[in-house]
């Protein structure tokens, strides 16, 4: 059975979102798909501002920016999330997620980022990257159910245990906020 409509377009705006600008042929042969079903699928979504196009390459559209901002893992929680990410980047001196599951994937929900090697991979809306090493704990809703975890991320030469009890406690202001 072939791919649908839908399945078509996600598939082309996963690629745009992983490696940026594009042209035409680069996403038919990365996407595994016609030229000419990727071209139509193309003009269709630029007529509804989910990409962009300049200079011959393809981009993600601004209408798909406002379509992620309004997302979220739990009603509330990238408001509450905020400020204790913050707090516990400024004081552990490293940079914080908030990590979602997300079928088979990790997702960062939110971010306070201070490590410059951090803000390409650990933007919000990129899966957690494989391989990086993290402390973490885990954020509660009101039913005590896991609903993501905060993440510090483990420096070369830092000790988790260091890091342990300010990345619980910023968990644990998270998960009290979304019971109030």
């Amino acid at each position: 059975m072939g791919r649908s409509v839908l399945e078509g377009a996600f598939s082309l705006l996963d690629k745009l979102m992983d490696d940026g600008e594009l042209g035409l042929t680069q996403l038919a042969e990365r996407c595994d798909m016609p030229k000419t079903t990727v071209h139509r699928l193309l003009e269709q979504m630029e007529a509804l501002g989910a990409v962009e196009y300049a200079r011959g390459r393809y981009r993600i559209g601004a209408q798909m920016f406002r379509f992620g901002q309004a997302w979220e893992p739990a009603p509330g929680i990238l408001l509450v999330a905020r400020q204790p990410l913050r707090a516990l980047s400024a004081t552990i001196r490293t940079s914080t997620i908030l990590a979602v599951p997300r079928r088979d994937r990790v997702l960062v929900a939110a971010a306070s980022i201070v490590r410059a090697e951090d803000v390409a991979r650990l933007r919000p809306g990129a899966m957690v990257p494989a391989g990086m090493e993290f402390v973490s704990a885990p954020v509660r809703t009101p039913s005590s159910s896991v609903i993501g975890t905060v993440c510090a991320v483990l420096d070369n030469g830092r000790s988790a245990t260091a890091l342990r009890e300010a990345v619980g406690h910023a968990a644990r202001a998270i998960s009290a906020a979304l019971a109030s």
